[in-house]
């Protein structure tokens, strides 16, 4: 039955697009200029049809009735896929991708773009920029990032968040392989589930996201791809050690079965057990951990069309913190030492699919299933909990005229969660599913102008109907200057204890009487790229502002009780206003410069007042150097964090001399790599200035008594970290 569809499809299609050949020419970007590139390749994607440019990039190719993509390659520069819309001429501008051998380099890849062409201002991040850093996992992939935050949850677990627009990481879309994903049991710790080194690239986003990913986005979205089976890594591994004792191994390869399928396992293992008290409060610096992650992926490409990508997850973890003297087996009670142990065991699967039912109409699936189970205690406190999560996305694509300056975004989502929770002798159930609709209309008359206005409807079983509008424009009055708003709407159904679990790290009980909110905000935003040559280099200026407004939020109140930690729904005003300038430019040959500057101002109403968020820094500013020889034989990475001071939560009953302010401090780190042909070495420090924060873990010497609490966390709770390690990689061989 589908062969005769695709067969009437075909028929459909003007005979003369089928009978003339085809006409173009291949363009590169160098220094900013487009210029032609002689002798590029040019072939039909799942074939052996092809031809090359003439001197002057000019191509001609006849159509094929087998394959509609057309494959453009050229030494140096990133191969790109066109879809052939029955045009009779195709002319496309390859990207420069320059870190090809050692010998042959002569300018460094950008490791980190803003887009050009998406009206959503987006931020890529690509696996050069990864390895500025150690980068073992997720969290620590934006060291060098102005955008985005990260800092600890509480000083025992090792959990991290992040934070986007001054706001947490809960109100951006975290999602892998464009699927929402580390949701529920997994937010305290997904951004540790995600090894650095499998990374291809990722893309933050920020403000309003697009409909067609769902309601959630709130301050933006972090879209995580993985390495894929088909791509041009063979083999790549990665030995990771820590000075005080931490190890990591990573490593990943490809098979390509056919011309068609491919297939790629990835393992990662990560052990830690060193007892160690730098600041001899007599509890753990770092929490006791052992990882391990496989993980499998199969890809196959028609040519004609369809792809077909799926994976499957697997995770399991153990953390144990607390006191020093703390072990595992022994029992909780006033009388043994405080411990904490957190275990994890997490399963997930993926589907994507894409098909070409015509010139103009496509459809994609993208599909997952997760199931987390979780078993943990903070000292007397028993918290454990198991999650099935199953999400689907089916978007159709159409163009409503061959030229695409008109595309219509249209499909269906779903969204089941089903959790039990159990706090002591407390259970909570999660009973969530969400079908939902959308469309999003896009206009693009010129490469000058592009407008996405995109509106979608879900349908909560208990949470009612809610619409998620959104809006998007950019344009480019100049070649190089790029103008953006945004506004839109994004909605929550935070799960208030999974969240906050680690605020069980402290003497306070959590209070919530509700299990159940809908947060509800409004996104705007503006911003200002502009890149300019200075000196025959570019110097590229952003500029930017957003604003969030809440007019329902979960409020962690911490001061309104000294027996309590309240969990509530918003009674008053709370919004978020952040401001950014951005600068990068290429001081000297090789030697670029990035230096930020962002100021948030984040207020809340807590306890009938609107005051500044607690543990919130009032600015940020970051610099990084990099610097790569000429031969690119050695890299020296260089970053400079300078975090603003904020405000201290002051618990009603504190002492009238309790401190309300943090200061101000100063994070720099620092990594040198040496290359070999198919190899590197690489050393760094972080935090070497041996900063951290004045007792982290308060009440440390009586964790059991009423002023006990590791959560007030503002700062570094590690000090100064030495590690070096060794990266082998080797590529499939061109044909």
């Amino acid at each position: 039955m589908m062969k005769r569809v695709i067969i009437l499809l075909v028929m459909c299609f003007p005979f003369s697009g089928f009978s003339n050949p085809i006409k173009g020419k291949v363009f590169g970007m160098e220094n900013n200029q487009k210029v032609v590139l002689p002798g590029a390749g040019v072939s039909w994607a799942g074939t052996s049809v092809g031809t090359m440019a003439d001197e002057n990039g000019v191509f001609t190719i006849k159509p094929n009735k087998t394959s509609h993509l057309l494959v453009f390659s050229f030494v140096g520069f990133s191969t790109d896929t066109v879809k052939w819309n029955g045009e009779q001429e195709v002319n496309v501008v390859l990207d420069k991708n320059l870190e090809l051998d050692e010998v042959t380099v002569v300018q460094k890849n950008k490791g980190t773009y803003i887009s050009q062409i998406n009206p959503i201002y987006t931020q890529h991040i690509n696996g050069a920029e990864l390895q500025k850093a150690a980068c073992c996992n997720l969290s620590e992939s934006f060291m060098t990032n102005p955008s985005v935050d990260v800092s600890y949850n509480d000083a025992i677990t090792g959990a991290k968040q992040i934070k986007l627009l001054g706001l947490d990481g809960t109100y951006s879309q975290l999602q892998t392989e464009n699927f929402p994903n580390l949701r529920g049991l997994a937010t305290n710790y997904g951004l540790t589930y995600i090894p650095g080194p499998w990374l291809e690239s990722i893309q933050v986003s920020k403000g309003a996201a697009s409909v067609v990913n769902g309601y959630e986005s709130i301050t933006g979205q972090i879209n995580a791809n993985f390495k894929k089976p088909d791509a041009v890594e063979l083999f790549h591994f990665n030995l990771f050690g820590s000075a005080e004792g931490k190890t990591e191994v990573n490593s990943n390869f490809s098979v390509k079965l056919s011309e068609k399928t491919s297939t790629a396992f990835f393992v990662h293992g990560e052990n830690f057990q060193n007892r160690i008290d730098h600041n001899m409060d007599g509890f753990l610096d770092e929490p006791l951990m052992k990882q391990i992650h496989l993980f499998n992926q199969w890809k196959y490409t028609s040519g004609t069309g369809f792809m077909f990508h799926a994976g499957a997850h697997y995770l399991n973890e153990d953390r144990v913190g607390g006191q020093t003297d703390f072990r595992k087996n022994m029992q909780r009670n006033v009388s043994n030492p405080y411990g904490v142990n957190v275990s994890n065991e997490r399963f997930e699967g993926y589907v994507k699919a894409g098909y070409d039912l015509s010139l103009r109409h496509s459809l994609a699936l993208i599909s997952n299933f997760t199931y987390h189970e979780m078993d943990s205690y903070y000292g007397l406190n028993g918290y454990s909990g198991n999650e099935y999560t199953l999400y689907g996305n089916l978007v159709h694509t159409f163009s409503i005229d061959k030229l695409n300056v008109h595309t219509l975004n249209s499909g269906v989502s779903l969204i089941v969660d089903q959790a039990d929770e159990i706090l002591n002798q407390s259970s909570i159930n999660t009973d969530e599913v969400v079908p939902g609709v959308f469309s999003e209309y896009t206009y693009k008359p010129s490469l000058k102008f592009t407008l996405m206005a995109g509106l979608r409807a879900d349908f909560h079983n208990t949470m009612g109907t809610f619409i998620t509008p959104r809006f998007h424009v950019k344009y480019a009055p100049g070649e190089r200057l790029n103008l953006r708003a945004s506004a839109g709407k994004g909605y929550r159904t935070p799960r208030i204890l999974a969240e906050n679990s680690f605020l069980l790290a402290n003497s306070r009980s959590l209070s919530f009487v509700e299990d159940e909110i809908l947060e509800e905000a409004w996104n705007y935003g503006a911003s200002i790229n502009q890149e300019i040559h200075f000196a025959e280099r570019p110097f590229h200026i952003g500029l930017e502002y957003y604003r969030t407004d809440f007019i329902n939020q979960l409020v962690v109140d911490r001061e309104s009780s000294d027996s309590q930690i309240l969990l509530t729904s918003l009674d008053g005003k709370s919004f978020a206003n952040s401001y950014q300038l951005e600068l990068r430019y290429e001081v000297l040959p090789r030697l670029d410069v990035t230096a930020a500057y962002r100021v948030t101002d984040v207020k809340q109403t807590i306890n009938h007042q609107l005051v500044r968020k607690p543990l919130s820094g009032k600015y940020k500013g970051l610099i990084t150097v990099n610097y790569t020889d000429r031969l690119k034989k050695w890299m020296f990475d260089y970053n400079a964090q300078f975090n603003g001071e904020g405000r201290l939560p002051v618990v009603a009953g504190s002492p009238v001399n309790s401190p309300t302010e943090f200061p101000s401090f100063v994070v720099m780190n620092a990594q040198v790599t040496k290359y070999f042909r198919y190899w590197n070495l690489y050393a760094g420090a972080e935090n070497l200035l041996d900063y951290t924060q004045d007792h982290p873990v308060i009440g440390a010497d009586n964790p059991f008594g009423t002023t006990f609490d590791a959560t007030r966390i503002w700062g570094p709770v590690m000090g100064r970290k030495f590690y070096a390690g060794i990266r082998i990689t080797l590529n499939h061989k061109s044909k």
